[in-house]
């Protein structure tokens, strides 16, 4: 995996070959294509463990003892993770590309991205039975948290590079203070 990780990051999905990840690997390339099957096979392994990775950090769980504030900091960090590291950032975009030459690839990801919503809604219904915040419609409001994480942080990143830490942490205050404005309650 890590090979092959490797192989498509630098190397790009096309330009990439069995036989190559099989040198980098240090196997055959018999041994590649018993495990995997394919070369396509191969690469949702690798995105599959890279949406694995971020999900992993995606799991902030309701704690009534800490700040709203420093509870979605925690979302927009692990929603942007992947965008703030050079490695994660090169094979991303040659996930993206691969997709928009073979979109019917990308369900597993859309799926992936509503999975993420559904534990920042879980985590905003907690949040709104505590009465900190008021949020009719928690996947509703998941999503526009998402979209405005995406558009603010990781798109930005993805494409341009990381940015200044400075810069980053005044971004995502100010995104997190700007979703409070609209759905922390009155005694939240």
């Amino acid at each position: 995996m890590a090979a092959s990780t490797a192989a498509f990051r630098d190397e790009g999905y096309e330009s990439t070959s069995m036989d190559r990840i099989a040198e980098l690997a240090g196997a055959s390339k018999r041994t590649v294509y018993n495990h995997f099957g394919s070369k396509e096979a191969l690469f949702q392994a690798v995105v599959a463990r890279l949406l694995e990775e971020s999900m992993a950090l995606h799991q902030v769980a309701w704690d009534s003892n800490r700040s709203l504030e420093e509870q979605l900091i925690d979302f927009v960090r692990a929603k942007t993770l992947l965008s703030e590291d050079k490695s994660a950032r090169c094979l991303t975009r040659v996930v993206l590309g691969v997709y928009i030459k073979q979109p019917d690839l990308l369900r597993e990801v859309i799926a992936r991205v509503a999975e993420d919503e559904s534990i920042l809604a879980n985590w905003l219904r907690e949040a709104d039975r505590a009465g900190r915040l008021s949020v009719p419609d928690p996947e509703l409001a998941a999503h526009m948290f998402g979209k405005m994480t995406a558009g603010v942080l990781f798109w930005p990143q993805l494409l341009e590079g990381q940015m200044d830490p400075d810069t980053r942490e005044l971004l995502t205050h100010e995104l997190v203070q700007t979703f409070l404005a609209r759905y922390r309650s009155a005694s939240g």
